[in-house]
């Protein structure tokens, strides 16, 4: 559902929470939208009274955080049971291999596994098409560690390939039911 600034306003909320508080420029990129579309959402969902600002940054309130719950509730109906099943079955050993391997990450070891996840990212897109933008952050990040800049490996402020896969994690295992 387009909300102010034309952005997904499930896409919205959902980063905001998983960000816990968020900027407006960093919701935008989060998001892949211009800086002045982030900057309008993020308006519209104080104006609202779905966030409260602090310090140049959002977070959701109890009416954002419910429309939120409404929303994924009317999400989760749309999405084969079984087939995000599957997926949710086929990450599981990809994510216990990130997790052991993403302190001594290096930029061959990501991509290996990047490429082996990517099929599994496909699948859930199909499934959950708002997260398909997260290809394009998974990407970005990987791109930056193979230029050298090794901080997108796993720091947590940005939205690192760590950072990123977390938030893949906590949206498959809601998908799937399993949160």
């Amino acid at each position: 559902m387009a909300f102010a600034g034309n952005v997904d306003e499930l896409a919205l909320l959902q980063a905001v929470r998983l960000k816990e508080r968020v900027g407006a420029v960093v919701l935008a990129e989060h998001l892949g939208v211009s800086a002045s579309s982030g900057q309008a959402a993020y308006d519209a969902l104080v104006e609202q009274g779905k966030a409260v600002e602090s310090d140049d940054a959002i977070s959701l309130t109890e009416k954002g955080l419910s429309e939120l719950e409404d929303q994924l509730d009317a999400e989760r109906v749309s999405i084969d049971e079984d087939s995000i099943g599957e997926v949710y079955e086929a990450f599981l050993p990809l994510d216990a291999e990130f997790v052991a391997l993403v302190d001594g990450a290096d930029a061959d070891s990501l991509a290996e596994l990047d490429r082996r996840a990517a099929n599994l990212f496909d699948d859930l897109s199909a499934f959950v098409p708002r997260l398909s933008r997260y290809q394009d952050l998974f990407s970005d990040a990987l791109a930056k560690v193979q230029a050298g800049e090794s901080k997108w490996i796993s720091e947590p402020i940005i939205d690192s390939y760590a950072t990123v896969w977390g938030e893949i994690r906590q949206e498959l295992f809601g998908a799937a039911g399993k949160a």
